[in-house]
């Protein structure tokens, strides 16, 4: 039987790797939705600087 440190010396690095894969995830999702969002905002044509 393996030592209760080394056993969690190897399960904590694990865990914060699968805890990291939902969270880039959602930070792409966001950022393809934060586009798609700007895309949508009119840009300034030559009329609307004139005014």
């Amino acid at each position: 039987m393996i030592s209760e440190q080394i056993f969690y010396l190897f399960l904590f690095p694990w865990i914060i790797f699968i805890a990291t894969i939902p969270g880039s995830v959602i930070t792409y999702l966001f950022a393809g939705l934060g586009a798609q969002i700007c895309n949508y905002i009119p840009e300034k044509t030559e009329t609307d600087k004139q005014n």
